[in-house]
């Protein structure tokens, strides 16, 4: 990150800071523009300032002061230097491979576990910030908050550790396609679709059993793999309530708190929640919603909620209703159109109220659909053997 990328946050961050709580997401979302990766990293800023009473605040300038350091010993260095050197490059037991991707707190990268002879996600947290105990626990909680759970549908966490210049998270790498690249490709089939959703369903009724609410349930978020189990992956904008939820869980082993102010945006626009695009308060009922959005894009190929700027999305989402799915989706069962409708109402307290209520819906009507149509089969092919036999 460049020097005055950081003073850009750096202003903006204490900007919002002068704003009220209430004020701060109109304003953020104003300042930023279409800028989603700004308003990311100032959002970021804001909630760790928010867990650690206030401290970030006091030092923020010299944060800023430190990346300009940073870049003038790193700016000399072709672009591509740190990725090329980190190909041959080692961290205790991982070796790398090839990168992968861009998370929400580095990058990640295939790696191989040379103990196990296992390939792995390797996530590194960016060598200038690993002197900062601010963003070394946001690293830390991000993993937490995906290990609190263990569950077949959340991605593994092997182990958070360090080299001497650098941290990382070591978790599961999972081979298949993004939950964006299929839909890319095309709507999906129903069953395919309320497969998928029930198993996410699945996962976030195990994360807010112990607390923890994803807060950027998105397709880049939910990997597939051939076999068609799907991953939930990324918990950089993990919130973990101050109690676990009622609900009970087995799978449940850790708690972690992580706290953000009212008045707080976090998330990718086009799936928040209304309450999330408010800059409220939210609990696990914003993943329900996000759910909702990412069932309705796989079943129309296309976004629920649009616009040409990130206030035109954000307004969408807190105050008008998607496009009806009857008329996007020829032959779509009008079950399945509540189910997704329900999910996505507005107020919360009209939602599935539960990750678990929403899976069992998906699940029962998925089994209904399938005895249906092979109860259609069936009648074909005796009306056939009738005909012709």
């Amino acid at each position: 990150m460049q020097a005055d990328r950081w003073q850009k946050i750096e202003t903006l961050f204490h900007q919002a800071l002068e704003q009220q709580p209430r004020q701060r997401a109109a304003f953020l979302v104003a300042a930023c523009g279409t800028d989603q990766e700004l308003l990311r990293e100032v959002e970021s800023l804001l909630a760790t300032h928010q867990q650690d009473g206030g401290v970030l605040g006091d030092t923020a300038s010299d944060l800023a002061a430190e990346w300009a350091k940073v870049n003038q010993q790193f700016s000399p260095q072709p672009k591509s230097s740190r990725t090329e050197k980190l190909k041959l490059q080692q961290f205790g037991p991982y070796q790398v491979i090839a990168k992968l991707g861009k998370g929400g707190m580095g990058d990640v990268y295939l790696a191989e576990d040379t103990r196990l002879r296992r390939k792995v996600a390797l996530k590194l947290l960016p060598i200038e910030l690993t002197t900062r105990k601010e963003w070394l626990r946001r690293f830390e909680l991000e993993a937490l908050a995906a290990s609190a759970t263990n569950h077949p549908n959340i991605i593994t966490i092997y182990e958070i550790g360090k080299t001497d210049e650098s941290h990382f998270i070591a978790a599961e790498y999972v081979e298949g396609k993004t939950l964006r690249q299929m839909i890319d490709a095309g709507r999906l089939e129903f069953s395919t679709a309320m497969d998928i959703a029930a198993q996410v369903a699945s996962a976030l009724s195990a994360a807010h059993a112990a607390g923890v609410y994803h807060r950027d349930i998105k397709p880049e978020n939910i990997m597939v793999r051939p076999d068609g189990l799907a991953k939930v992956l990324d918990f950089g904008l993990a919130k973990q309530s101050k109690t676990p939820s009622l609900l009970t869980s087995s799978s449940a082993t850790t708690v972690v708190e992580i706290l953000t102010a009212p008045g707080t945006v976090v998330g990718t626009p086009q799936y928040m929640s209304p309450e999330q695009a408010r800059g409220l308060a939210v609990d696990y009922r914003t993943d329900i919603f996000s759910l909702g959005v990412v069932l309705y894009e796989m079943l129309a190929g296309r976004a629920a909620f649009t616009g040409d700027e990130l206030i035109e999305v954000l307004a969408s989402v807190a105050h008008r209703e998607p496009e009806s799915l009857k008329k996007l989706v020829p032959g779509i069962p009008d079950q399945l159109e509540k189910i997704v409708n329900r999910a996505m109402l507005k107020d919360r307290e009209q939602r599935f109220q539960t990750a678990s209520e929403l899976q069992l819906e998906l699940k029962n009507l998925k089994q209904e659909l399938e005895i249906e149509e092979r109860l259609k089969d069936r009648r074909v092919t005796s009306w056939i053997k009738r005909l012709f036999g």
